[in-house]
């Protein structure tokens, strides 16, 4: 198929979703779509980088001046359409309460970080993600709001990342560093970015799905079920290796997405005790994977083909280690030491992140930050077992989520920034506020 037919028939498909998915949250505002492109931003790659494959219009730090330009003005219009908005700010603040300290902390750690503009610009778009959460929110509808922003992301980029792969490859396609394999990266900029996207949006489409099939409606609204089995049928292809190369660590928290979905729902008991005491159960997990550490390793990476030093990580780990304990108790300050050090850095580390997310986190804001982190996590936690409580599904899907960030973080670095992952931890987070789901509670009744 020539490139210009296959952009077309992804444009006329990318139309019929949308209809679609327009037709089942009708009450979306149009509002909807500022907090929308913000995530595909971050789901995908800079503004900048689709003008200028391969090559971004400044430093690494200062990054392109048209994603200063666009990420700023969507922050500001949500700031806008937010000041017309009534929203029970006090409720909200103290449900999470613990994500808004640990964003002041990070904003304070520009104060010894050795570049502290490039440090504040990293952190005002981290702040964008929160101003984003608050317009998903302050919708009619905020669950149903939330799921319209999974599903346009899904549908926009999943398809297209294939499209790309296979008629665009100046666009899809990239190759490693030092060894020059081909990697298929779609809409993203790496194998791995685009394995998380398609893990984590795939896994949500066939929650979905399995929602309509319980409750007997699976068939009765076709196109919406055919168009959720397009997108996932792409989304498994490209998970496992049809853009030549594959995440192993994507397919693996993908993997355990489903068995725990599975668990959580055929045993609604264990569900709802795991809920009730999920902080204690996360530090039992952790606990046991650790007594069991040497015996997992092996099988797991054996299953997925890798080799037991994760690709050279545990190189990574401790040359990044030894820079973090030169300040263990603050960091270095937060986007400082990937900033416009980042060159130099990524030279000695030969990576431009951590691969794990605990250790960035502890690089960059030390024994401190872990302990806000942590806390946060916690926090997370009681949202999740709210959504239990008012909102079932919701907090099956949140538990799970939260399950497969945890585990995707050993290998990848991804808290803390402007990821996928991080963006969807902190909407959630406010969406799962106690005002919105007693309100969902209440609709479904």
């Amino acid at each position: 198929m020539p490139p210009k037919v296959a952009l077309v028939t992804y444009i006329v498909l990318l139309i019929w979703l949308l209809r679609i998915e327009r037709k089942q949250n009708p009450e979306a505002s149009l509002s909807l779509w500022i907090p929308t492109l913000f995530f595909m931003i971050m789901a995908s790659r800079s503004v900048g980088r689709w003008f200028s494959p391969g090559f971004s219009d400044g430093s690494v730090a200062e990054g392109s001046s048209l994603d200063r330009v666009v990420l700023n003005s969507l922050i500001l219009i949500a700031l806008l359409v937010l000041s017309r908005r009534k929203i029970d700010w006090s409720r909200i603040l103290k449900d999470n309460s613990w994500l808004i300290l640990f964003y002041v902390f990070l904003g304070l750690s520009i104060l010894w970080s050795e570049y502290p503009y490039s440090s504040f610009k990293r952190w005002f778009k981290i702040v964008g993600l929160v101003i984003m959460g608050f317009m998903v929110l302050s919708e009619r509808k905020p669950l149903q709001a939330l799921e319209s922003m999974l599903r346009r992301t899904a549908y926009v980029l999943i398809p297209l990342s294939l499209v790309l792969i296979k008629y665009f490859p100046q666009y899809g396609i990239s190759y490693t560093v030092h060894e020059g394999i081909r990697m298929g990266t779609g809409v993203t900029t790496h194998k791995n970015s685009l394995g998380v996207l398609c893990a984590v949006l795939v896994f949500f489409l066939i929650w979905r799905l399995f929602l309509k099939w319980r409750a007997g409606g699976l068939f009765k609204s076709k196109s919406y079920t055919y168009a959720d089995a397009i997108v996932i049928g792409i989304g498994l292809f490209l998970l496992f290796g049809g853009g030549a190369t594959y995440s192993a660590t994507s397919i693996l928290i993908f993997i355990i997405g489903m068995a725990f979905l599975i668990i959580l729902y055929r045993y609604k008991n264990l569900a709802k005790y795991l809920a009730d005491h999920l902080k204690p159960a996360l530090i039992v997990m952790a606990v046991l994977l650790m007594f069991f550490y040497s015996i997992l390793l092996p099988l797991v990476t054996s299953l997925l083909n890798r080799s037991e030093n994760l690709t050279d990580r545990d190189e990574v780990w401790s040359s990044v280690l030894e820079v973090a304990s030169q300040n263990p108790i603050l960091g270095t300050g937060y986007g400082g030491y990937w900033g416009l050090a980042g060159d130099t850095a990524k030279k000695h580390h030969k990576v431009n992140q951590s691969h794990n997310g605990y250790i960035e986190i502890y690089l960059q804001v030390g024994i401190v930050g872990i302990i806000f982190f942590t806390i946060f996590i916690f926090e997370f936690c009681g949202n999740i077992r709210r959504a239990f409580n008012h909102v079932y599904d919701w907090g099956v899907f949140g538990m799970c989520f939260l399950i497969m960030v945890l585990v995707y973080n050993y290998s990848e670095a991804s808290f803390i920034s402007t990821t996928l992952i991080w963006t969807l931890i902190v909407v959630m987070s406010i969406v799962f506020s106690a005002p919105c789901l007693h309100a969902q509670e209440t609709e479904d009744e």
